[in-house]
């Protein structure tokens, strides 16, 4: 007899529970108190959604969003790939940091004649004797550092 009481009475108390949460949420979606936002339902979500975020992995979320990217179809050729990239930015976020820095090439030979106009300078008839490694480092060098700190 007692088991039997038991057993209903926990039944009951279940549903009087149930009924208490369903109740909380009700009263979310309808007023939007803040009273309502600490609700049981409430506290239940945001525990859940604490668990899962303090788990997660930036380097498996960056093995995925590339997996993404390679099953993606190609850009057509009338399509710009920095429109594409642009409307992919919620989808790819890392990898469209990444592109926007790689897709900004330049397009003019300006600084590759400098350098070569530069290394004309390094090179005359004075320093006719330096090594290509030496020469390599110097153009490296100069091509590199702050012009604040070359002309010192």
């Amino acid at each position: 007899m007692v088991s039997c009481l038991c057993a209903s009475m926990s039944a009951r108390f279940h549903r009087i529970e149930s009924n208490h949460m369903l109740a909380d949420a009700a009263e979310v979606e309808g007023a939007g108190s803040a009273a309502a936002a600490e609700s049981i339902v409430w506290s239940y979500f945001h525990e859940d959604v604490e668990g899962t975020v303090s788990a997660r992995n930036p380097t498996a979320d960056a093995v995925m969003e590339v997996r993404a990217y390679l099953q993606e179809p190609l850009v057509a050729k009338n399509e710009g790939p920095l429109k594409w990239w642009e409307s992919r930015v919620p989808v790819y976020p890392r990898l469209s940091k990444l592109m926007a820095k790689k897709l900004c090439v330049v397009a003019t030979s300006v600084p590759s004649e400098r350098i070569f106009s530069k290394t004309g300078q390094i090179i005359s008839e004075k320093r006719s004797r330096l090594k290509p490694a030496k020469v390599r480092s110097l153009v490296f060098l100069n091509a590199n550092l702050p012009k604040d700190k070359r002309d010192r």
